[in-house]
């Protein structure tokens, strides 16, 4: 998968489990800060990111900055 399938794919998966939908989700939105996910979305969250990208997450080393948007889940879990 490249790049931009995978963004779609998390952009879908946090929108689809969003409390209040927002009218518009770009990579940059910040998740947790506008009410998006709960904190306690973001643990399905992490597993959803390890089915994804095949590869277990070490959740010691996650910080909360991960989470912030799009942009910086990409970078955490799929860039490099």
């Amino acid at each position: 998968m490249n790049e931009a399938e995978i963004r779609k794919q998390v952009r879908d998966w946090i929108y689809g489990r969003a409390k209040d939908k927002p009218a518009r989700l770009e990579d940059t939105t910040p998740i947790l800060e506008e009410g998006i996910l709960s904190s306690l979305d973001v643990v399905e969250l992490v597993l959803f990111l390890e089915n994804l990208r095949g590869a277990e997450v070490d959740v010691d080393a996650l910080q909360p900055e991960s989470f912030r948007d799009v942009d910086s889940i990409w970078k955490t879990f799929f860039a490099g």
